[in-house]
């Protein structure tokens, strides 16, 4: 029985290692191998076919095919034991019978295995597939024939040959391709070396060779793929040659055949290495050259300026006036002389007579960025860290006359690496900003003067040493030097301390402070303190304040002497957090409550006596958001001028506690809407309103008022636009029926017909305001423009406008601002009670790119009277102007 159950299986295994399908022979042909082992397992059961009648010889096996077959074997097994008499259980088998059926079993699942591997190799190579297919085809050829003589088949060793020739011709082309693209790229270096002064043929060059080096690797991976293709090939020919038992592998090509094809794949390979160091070589060649373009780049060297020529003349006797009231930014305006950010309160150079002139102003500004650079001695680099900028310019005025030309080194900075995590800057130049503190040597926008300044940072316990020195008027010989030292140590970012020291020559002042901060878990503590005078230790005033913040809770306490708000003349930002002269402390808190905002503030103002308020005042907001973009805000003040008593008063707590304007602390009650048009859900878009009430006779005051007020932007209908439109109503004092009412309203916008000859544009504006007291004012202008003006860049325009003012003065006061489309506000441009009068001008330019010509006439009269002078003499006072300009920039 062992003998039989070993063959049933080794029959079993035989068929298997070729496929399966059904008992059925429509697929499987008369004379073909296996046959009749299939026509044997049909007959026994073992197999039975698929439905459409076919065998199926050359799929795979699956698991559940196999184990129908043995369990059928099994069965088979089974029946011929039952009819020997035998036991069908496999306990009842020869321990030895048992055994073999266990290793026969093994040997199908291990024949199982190798063919799906074998067969997965297959499938993923095509071309091995083909090649088997071609060679079983020959084999049947040859089995057909008789044997042959001794020897090599002539016909299929040529075709051999001719395939490894067709391989070895392809690898030829591409290795000659990777070689010619070598050679280029060689040349290609070559010119790279020839270029390096030029920096945009550099950069170009260094494109070029990243691409060139891009398609090489493409390339290199596309050889280093068919080599590998060929090796494949080769391999997937010897094993499908082997497979094939009685059939001489010699017929077809040696072994010697084989090794010639697999050298060659490997020559091709150790080109490619070759190849691919070139490949590292030139990379590494780009890599220095990008280095060095970068720091062509970081150390570029820029000049710029530009070159005015003019004519000019102008006659007259105009001043006083500032033209930005009625016409802004023309050339006579001499813009914001005081640094304010407001061009009307300043006035501008008057106009005289001057006979026609042509001068030429140069202008030069050499700059460069961060330079590498090292000392002289060497012991320094300077990684990018060098910079500096100069600036010129000469004059030459008419006649011939000339002006020696100036220049100007306006900054120099640089930072020297002392030692590990130490750094040493300084800095030169015309403005030396610092900021020590608040107080001492407060300067980071308002430069002190002329001179340098010095950082040492990375001192132990994170300390920074900081030096300044300079001269704060060196036009003039008064030897107005300052000198400041200042010491900051921060050991850990919660906690700070700075000592601060700064002199000032000519005031024979001083000012020395202390500074710190100060973090312990939810509380924040800041401060200084400072003294200042002709002696810090003994003939001095003094200031500090002390800051604390516990999440929402913020509170200070101030003590300052007068003269505190610029300590010796050394601090000349106006940002102060205190003005001088005060002595108190503010507590202020802002809550959530039931959806609004709650805020408390009370603030005590205190006499020299520590601890005696001289006023006082107690505050209480809050805030509501609504829909549409509405929101509701209410507070009331109450205020105290005498300890301890709280009635009705106006107290004015100066820079209480912002640093810039005072603050009004008056006992008030106060309520407020608002429209907000740039809310996302406003109920109109681009409208403005606020409507605000006051009211002091609840508490026993004398008046109350009411303000309503807005303004609409961004009105396009067609060619028409409206670009601002004001209202504002306010009454400061609704208890007096003659006093405190103010109405005013404006508008400005444009038509634009720019598809009609000449691209004309029209603009125009007006404002006024109407208070009582007898007080207006009144502005108004037009412009026309025309955009295409007889050529290509060619624009004519023309301005003409007139602001006029009742009781309050025209020319500048020094403290004006523009207000004149600004609905919140009042006034125009004038609050300074005055004569009134008029000025108005008339202004019309020609400009071709760089090139114009102007013509501008201004008088304190009406316009229309203005107007009438452009033909003749124009009557009262006066001042008119011709020019011609040609600037070019580069």
């Amino acid at each position: 029985m062992k003998k039989r159950l070993v063959m049933l299986l080794a029959g079993l295994l035989t068929v298997l290692s070729m496929g399966f399908g059904l008992a059925q022979f429509s697929d499987v042909p008369a004379g073909h191998w296996a046959k009749e082992a299939v026509e044997a397992l049909a007959a026994k059961g073992l197999v039975i076919g698929f439905p459409d009648g076919t065998f199926r010889g050359n799929e795979n096996l699956t698991r559940y095919q196999a184990a129908l077959i043995i369990y059928r074997l099994l069965q088979q097994i089974e029946k011929e034991l039952k009819a020997q008499g035998t036991s069908p259980t496999m306990e009842a088998m020869a321990p030895e019978d048992l055994e073999a059926l266990k290793n026969a079993v093994q040997e199908l699942a291990a024949e199982l295995a190798a063919l799906g591997v074998r067969v997965s190799a297959l499938e993923d190579s095509a071309a091995t597939k083909e090649d088997i297919a071609r060679l079983e085809a020959m084999i049947q050829e040859l089995k057909a024939q008789p044997a042959p003589e001794p020897g090599m088949d002539a016909a299929a060793l040529q075709d051999l040959a001719d395939r490894v020739e067709a391989a070895s011709i392809a690898a030829d082309t591409a290795l000659a391709q990777a070689q010619q693209l070598a050679e280029q790229l060689d040349a290609l270096a070559q010119d790279v070396e020839g270029v390096k002064g030029d920096l945009a043929a550099l950069q170009t060059q260094v494109e070029a060779n990243a691409q060139a080096i891009q398609a090489l690797n493409e390339l290199a991976v596309l050889l280093n793929q068919d080599v590998l293709s060929l090796q494949d090939r080769v391999t997937a020919l010897e094993k499908g040659l082997a497979d094939l038992q009685g059939i001489d592998f010699e017929q077809f090509a040696s072994k010697e055949d084989v090794a010639a094809v697999q050298e060659f794949a490997a020559a091709l390979r150790s080109d490619l290495v070759g190849l691919s160091e070139k490949v590292s070589k030139l990379e590494g060649t780009v890599g220095d050259l990008s280095g060095k373009v970068s720091k062509l780049e970081r150390n570029a060297f820029t000049i710029s300026g530009s070159l005015n020529l003019r004519y000019q003349s102008s006659d007259g006797n105009l001043g006083g006036y500032d033209l930005d009231r009625v016409i802004p930014g023309t050339f006579l305006s001499t813009g914001d002389v005081d640094g304010d950010g407001q061009v009307v309160d300043d006035a501008d150079t008057p106009i005289a007579p001057v006979s026609g002139q042509t001068t030429a102003s140069l202008s030069l500004k050499l700059q460069t960025g961060k330079l590498d650079a090292t000392s002289s001695g060497g012991a320094n680099t300077y990684p990018g860290l060098v910079q500096f900028s100069i600036t010129g310019s000469w004059t030459n005025p008419a006649g011939g006359s000339g002006i020696a030309p100036t220049l100007v080194v306006d900054t120099v900075a640089t930072t020297l690496d002392v030692a590990k995590g130490q750094n040493l800057s300084f800095r030169f130049g015309r403005s030396v900003n610092t900021k020590f503190t608040e107080y001492v040597m407060g300067n980071e926008s308002a430069s002190l003067g002329h001179g340098f300044v010095a950082t040492l940072k990375g001192l132990p316990l994170g300390a920074t040493l900081t030096a300044a020195y300079g001269e704060k008027d060196p036009a003039t010989a008064n030897f107005d030097y300052f000198k400041a030292l200042r010491l900051a140590v921060a050991p850990s970012d919660t906690f700070s301390v700075g000592l601060s020291y700064a002199q000032h020559d000519n005031a024979f002042a001083e000012v020395a402070g202390v500074d710190g901060s100060l973090g312990l878990g939810p509380v924040k503590l800041s401060g200084e303190y400072f003294r200042f005078g002709t002696n810090v230790f003994s003939s001095y005033s003094e200031g500090g304040y002390v800051r604390a913040e516990l999440g929402p809770i913020k509170a200070n306490y101030r003590g300052l002497a007068p003269g505190a708000a610029n300590p010796a003349g050394l601090s000349m930002d106006a940002d102060n957090p205190f003005r001088d002269a005060q002595r108190g402390f503010t507590v202020e808190t802002g809550l959530p409550v039931f959806g609004a905002n709650l805020g408390l503030l009370y603030n005590v103002q205190m006499d020299g006596t520590f601890g005696t308020p001289s006023a006082s005042a107690f505050r209480a907001t809050l805030g509501l958001g609504l829909p549409a973009g509405f929101s509701l805000s209410a507070g009331a003040t109450l205020a105290s001028a005498t300890a301890g008593e709280w009635f009705p008063a106006t107290y004015s707590f100066a820079g209480v506690p912002g640093p810039a304007t005072a603050a009004d602390y008056a006992t008030v009650i106060t309520a407020t809407l608002k429209h907000d048009g740039a809310a996302g859900n406003a109920l109109i878009k681009n409208l403005n309103l606020t409507m605000a009430y006051t009211n002091q006779t609840f508490l026993g005051g004398a008046q109350d008022g009411l303000a309503a007020y807005g303004d609409y932007s961004g009105l396009v209908l067609g060619p028409i636009s409206v670009d601002k439109v004001v209202f504002r109503y306010n009454d400061s004092n609704l208890q007096n029926a003659t006093a405190g009412q103010t109405l005013k309203g404006g508008i400005k916008g444009g038509l634009n017909l720019a598809g009609l000859p000449l691209a004309p544009s029209v603009t125009g504006e007006f404002a006024t305001r109407v208070s009582d007291g007898g007080i207006s004012e009144t502005k108004y202008g037009f412009g026309l423009k025309f955009g295409q003006f007889l050529f290509d860049k060619s624009v004519f325009e023309v301005k003409a406008a007139a602001y006029s003012a009742t009781g309050l003065q025209v020319t500048p006061a020094g403290n004006e601002t523009d207000k004149a489309f600004d609905a919140s506000a009042d006034h125009l441009y004038s609050t300074t009670a005055g004569a009134g009068g008029v000025l108005s001008g008339i202004y019309a330019t020609w400009t071709y790119w760089d090139l114009s010509f102007t013509y501008g006439l201004f008088s304190d009269q009406p316009l229309s009277t203005t107007l009438q002078g452009i033909l003749g003499t124009p009557s009262g006072t006066y001042g008119r102007v011709f020019r011609i300009n040609y600037t070019v920039n580069f």
